[in-house]
């Protein structure tokens, strides 16, 4: 029974294992995709703020205007390199997860969702095993504790020779019982009791799984019906709203105000977006991982 708990603990970290690492690519995926809408925002905000100098200069915008476009770009800065160092946090991690000594970068960071459990989930068979398993070995020490109240028989065998002498061979043969049985009542009671305790924690352990990944079920699909807004209908509105507003800007059909909270707003939509993703993403890997 011990080898048999040892061998569904291997298969269950094996999953969990795997999960981290897939845990940590999710989240490189997230920060570098972050990383690079911050850095093509202070690209356009750096701009913006040469042409409001200029605009100015011309006494065309205002002095708050021309503030608004440089705070905007300081504040770009600012956010960019914190999503630099986001993603180094990244890269460290994935390097842990992977039990790798030196940095390991993926390849592929594309924003892209991982695939999700098909049809309806069912709790992980690697640890309803472990569950059951823990609780088995409990029921057996309670079995051998029990069995020290049965006399043990012994059959032996001497095969020996004192020179000149040979021929000195026996057999023995005993039975054995405990004279006194409450020291041995009392390993029965506490055997019975780490039975109970084992068989209720199972039980627990398995109706917090079967939990768990119902709400990630419901979790992923809520998860889901919020990507589809943002594909269908946010992420088109977004792109449309910042190139109608930096055509407006440089056509000059449209003033610094206007344009700063344009190029807010499709921020925002955008970053809403790979946040859904990600939180998509690790749904997805926590019902792969609780479930079969």
């Amino acid at each position: 029974k011990q080898v048999a708990t040892g061998e569904y603990y291997r298969n269950m970290v094996r999953k969990e294992i795997t999960a981290e690492v897939k845990r940590a690519w999710a989240y490189y995926q997230y920060a570098a995709n972050l990383c690079s809408l911050y850095r093509e925002e202070s690209e356009l905000a750096v701009r913006l703020q040469e042409a409001g100098k200029l605009r100015y200069e011309q006494g065309d915008i205002t002095l708050l205007e021309r503030n608004m476009a440089t705070t905007l770009a300081a504040d770009l800065r600012t956010r960019l390199m914190q999503a630099e160092e986001e993603l180094q946090l990244a890269v460290r991690r994935f390097t842990w997860a992977c039990y790798a000594d030196s940095p390991i970068v993926p390849a592929d960071s594309t924003l892209a969702l991982l695939p999700g459990v098909t049809g309806e989930a069912a709790p992980s068979e690697a640890h309803l095993n472990y569950f059951r398993s823990v609780a088995d070995e409990k029921k057996a020490m309670l079995r051998i504790e029990r069995s020290r109240f049965f006399p043990e028989l012994s059959v032996g065998y001497v095969r020996q020779k004192i020179a000149p002498l040979s021929g000195l061979d026996s057999w023995m043969v005993g039975i054995s019982f405990p004279v006194l049985f409450f020291p041995q009542h009392s390993r029965v009671r506490q055997a019975k009791i780490d039975s109970y305790i084992a068989r209720t924690e199972a039980e627990s352990n398995i109706r917090q799984l079967n939990n768990k990944v119902e709400e990630l079920s419901v979790a992923l699909r809520k998860e889901g019906e919020h990507i589809r807004y943002y594909t269908t209908g946010a992420l088109p509105e977004a792109d449309a709203l910042l190139k109608s507003a930096t055509v407006q800007f440089k056509e000059s059909e449209t003033d610094i105000t206007q344009f700063v909270q344009s190029l807010n707003a499709a921020r925002e939509i955008r970053r809403g977006y790979i946040e859904a993703v990600y939180a998509y993403n690790i749904s997805a890997l926590e019902l792969e991982l609780y479930s079969r």
